[in-house]
């Protein structure tokens, strides 16, 4: 059975997937589409709310916006959205889809996911426009993609690896210095040493907080917001990293995920 560890809720990093949201018309936007699950393995569960009750989530049921998906060890999911692009979870993972909505017009999805934990794999669509969204958060860093597949682990030392497999992310560590409605949410263990980056935060170095992580090559963004610099990874070097679950994914990514 799924059991959350609250210390482990806080090792993830946020990660931010999108482009900023062009003005589109209400009445082009159809009501909330929440993804489906197109694949479940395992302890799959969805609620409304971080500590239930949860209810088991059903191969190619709807996950309602504002809902969170978990799963539990040896388990794992893969959530479709309607334009094609799909979030993955691995074992022991925490998902909350806080929105997701579809322009029927233009086809395209606006979507906003945050990671408690956990691994998560996504496939945006190419097909996503310059107008759309597709944004996975967490409490630390945020990364822009539009194209893209790439993966996230959160490691035990409360950092989070982001490695691209294809396309290019914007990585940034900014949502941990946010006055936005996460902060002052628990991350981790709190360090009184810790001292507080002056504002305005615009005097800062865009380098300092926001790489452009392309294809091959990975980024490990700290639970104190420090991002290391970009650098090249193999295909093959992960598998050897975390073969069952990158095997699965890129059997996903070529339309067969009951392969492993």
């Amino acid at each position: 059975m799924f059991s959350w560890n609250q210390k482990n809720s806080a090792l993830a990093a946020t990660l931010f997937a999108g482009l900023a949201l062009a003005f589109v018309p209400a009445s082009a936007w159809a009501k909330p589409a929440g993804p489906k699950a197109t694949f479940v393995k395992g302890t799959v569960e969805t609620g409304k709310k971080t500590d239930g009750p949860f209810k088991r989530l059903k191969r190619n049921k709807k996950v309602t916006p504002g809902s969170f998906v978990r799963t539990g060890e040896n388990s794992r999911a893969e959530l479709t959205f309607p334009d094609g692009s799909v979030l993955r979870l691995g074992p022991s993972s925490l998902l909350h889809v806080k929105e997701a909505g579809f322009n029927t017009k233009a086809k395209k999805v606006e979507v906003s996911a945050q990671l408690v934990g956990g691994k998560a794999w996504a496939k945006v669509s190419k097909l996503v426009g310059s107008d759309a969204k597709f944004e996975v958060k967490s409490q630390n860093a945020v990364a822009g993609v539009r194209g893209t597949v790439f993966r996230v682990n959160v490691d035990s030392d409360n950092a989070t690896v982001v490695k691209v497999y294809d396309g290019a992310v914007a990585v940034s560590n900014a949502p941990h210095f946010s006055e936005g409605p996460d902060k002052g949410q628990p991350v981790g263990p709190i360090n009184p040493n810790r001292k507080e980056i002056a504002r305005p935060f615009a005097e800062i170095s865009k380098k300092q907080w926001e790489q452009v992580v392309k294809e091959l090559m990975t980024v490990k963004v700290g639970a104190d917001g420090t991002m290391d610099a970009a650098s090249a990874f193999t295909a093959e070097s992960d598998k050897l990293e975390d073969p069952e679950w990158v095997n699965w994914n890129l059997a996903c990514d070529s339309g067969n995920c009951d392969a492993y």
